[in-house]
């Protein structure tokens, strides 16, 4: 698919689109609409590249990075084109959503704020930030999806140091968050777009390296040029900077660090270190480090040669029995047939 192809497609309409297009004035019409069709509509929209069709989980009205990124793929930021004609559906999700606006303009309601998007405004909406998007009309709406653990090491690591990223991270789990970028339709931001979703469909050799540097590029250029009127909600500076020391060093030492030894750092009881982490990430302590540390593993079997008792080390393991069964139960494989599996992917 070239660009001009990947131009067509997003603005053809899907069965879904067309449905709600059709019925506009009457919100009850979806489910019993969709159930009476011969080929459900989510099967239908399958073929139309970007559409990820989906509805949140109806008890707290969430989307979870299960429905977008599967246990163990390689893809980990993902591009999903919105919906046309769709009423609002106020919802939460425990990932980083980077919503674009293409082309038209429409209302995004961030908790109790309606903001008007219009076309180039990028908005990064943090994970467990309720929010609602107002687009019944034409427009094309682009959402990058990042899970909370790629976008920290984007925010801790490859771009660390910039005080307005490291905003974006701390503010996790703020109500009401979000971080609004005015490119004014900035021509580079809209084709380096554009490329990741043209990577995304085409999957040659190597678009998983493509996505995360067009990634990081877009990052760097919204930093560059428009960090400065970036719209933001004032937050707890001094509680964000602590949020943003404990993640730091968590990175840093994942590999050895205990709960007491954070505690000491910072002066704080373990309990309330481990609290705080909870708020900060979603997970336990523990369960973040291992997250860290299986990651961490997943990268080196990919990307080098190292053999396992070295990347087990590496990873925080000193035994390489326990770190091949601990890497078994979180991947569903051993480390030598994952790095067979995703250096053929690659």
């Amino acid at each position: 698919m070239n660009r001009q192809e990947l131009l067509d497609l997003l603005h053809q309409y899907t069965p879904w689109e067309l449905l709600h297009m059709q019925n506009l004035d009457n919100l009850e019409y979806m489910d019993q609409i969709n159930l009476s069709l011969k080929v459900p509509v989510t099967e239908a929209e399958k073929s139309f590249g970007l559409h990820l069709p989906h509805v949140p989980d109806a008890s707290n009205n969430t989307f979870s990075e299960q429905l977008f990124f599967t246990h163990g793929s390689m893809q980990e930021i993902q591009i999903v084109q919105h919906d046309r004609y769709t009423p609002p559906v106020l919802h939460k999700h425990d990932f980083f959503e980077l919503v674009y606006v293409y082309e038209g303009e429409f209302v995004h309601q961030i908790s109790s704020r309606k903001l008007l998007m219009h076309t180039g405004d990028l908005c990064l909406i943090p994970p467990e930030v309720y929010h609602s998007l107002d687009v019944r009309n034409y427009s094309v709406i682009l959402n990058i999806l990042i899970p909370q653990n790629k976008f920290r090491d984007l925010i801790l690591k490859e771009v660390r140091g910039h005080s307005l990223l490291s905003r974006l991270f701390a503010a996790s789990g703020a109500s009401p968050g979000y971080f609004l970028f005015h490119t004014c339709g900035e021509t580079q931001i809209q084709q380096l777009i554009l490329d990741m979703c043209l990577e995304s469909l085409n999957q040659e050799p190597y678009y998983l390296h493509m996505i995360h540097a067009n990634f990081l590029l877009l990052l760097g250029l919204l930093l560059r040029h428009f960090s400065a009127s970036c719209e933001f909600p004032v937050s707890d500076d001094q509680k964000t900077s602590l949020n943003i020391l404990i993640l730091q060093d968590l990175d840093k030492n994942y590999a050895s660090i205990t709960l007491s030894e954070l505690a000491d750092k910072f002066h704080y009881s373990p309990q309330y270190i481990s609290n705080r982490i909870k708020q900060i990430t979603g997970m336990s302590f523990s369960d973040y480090l291992l997250q860290k540390r299986m990651q961490t593993a997943s990268d080196m079997l990919i990307n080098t040669n190292l053999k396992i008792m070295d990347i087990s080390k590496a990873a925080g393991y000193q035994n390489p029995e326990h770190f091949i069964r601990t890497f078994r139960k979180y991947f569903g494989s051993s480390p030598g047939a994952y790095r067979d599996q995703h250096k053929i992917l690659l």
